[in-house]
């Protein structure tokens, strides 16, 4: 059965026609990482455990803006002996099934023991909140 040409370009315009629909930008726009936002989950996590003392700053972790590193100076609020450390704290911007975008906390690491020697927490997800806004004076 030849293909009349009709058919034919109906099925090649068809096709063209999902391509650019399937590559096509999100229209919903990233939420922004705040250092406040950053740092209230850092800080509400484990706060048994959990302080940041110093917020330093992001920085964008490879070419991936979807991935932020921040480090940090976390203290123990429970143990006042315990010096801070520094932590590396990786920010991962994830889509939700719904198709909402939402950073979380991926993971919390220092290399205070040696560089040959990682501990933290690696394994979380936790998503970033903003902080509650401040009271009226």
């Amino acid at each position: 059965m030849m293909w009349s040409g009709w058919r034919r370009v109906a099925v090649i315009v068809l096709l063209l026609g999902c391509f650019p629909g399937c590559s096509l930008p999100s229209s919903s726009k990233a939420p922004p990482l705040t250092a406040a936002a950053a740092r209230h989950t850092l800080d509400s996590w484990n706060s048994g455990f959990c302080k940041v003392v110093d917020f330093y700053g992001f920085y964008l972790s490879g070419e991936n803006p979807a991935n932020q590193d921040a480090y940090v100076l976390i203290a123990n609020p429970n143990d006042k002996a315990q010096k801070p450390v520094i932590y590396m704290a990786r920010f991962q911007l994830l889509t939700l099934p719904e198709g909402q975008q939402r950073w979380f906390l991926t993971s919390l690491t220092t290399h205070s023991s040696g560089l040959s020697r990682r501990l933290g927490w690696d394994n979380l997800m936790i998503q970033v909140k903003a902080p509650p806004p401040a009271p009226a004076k």
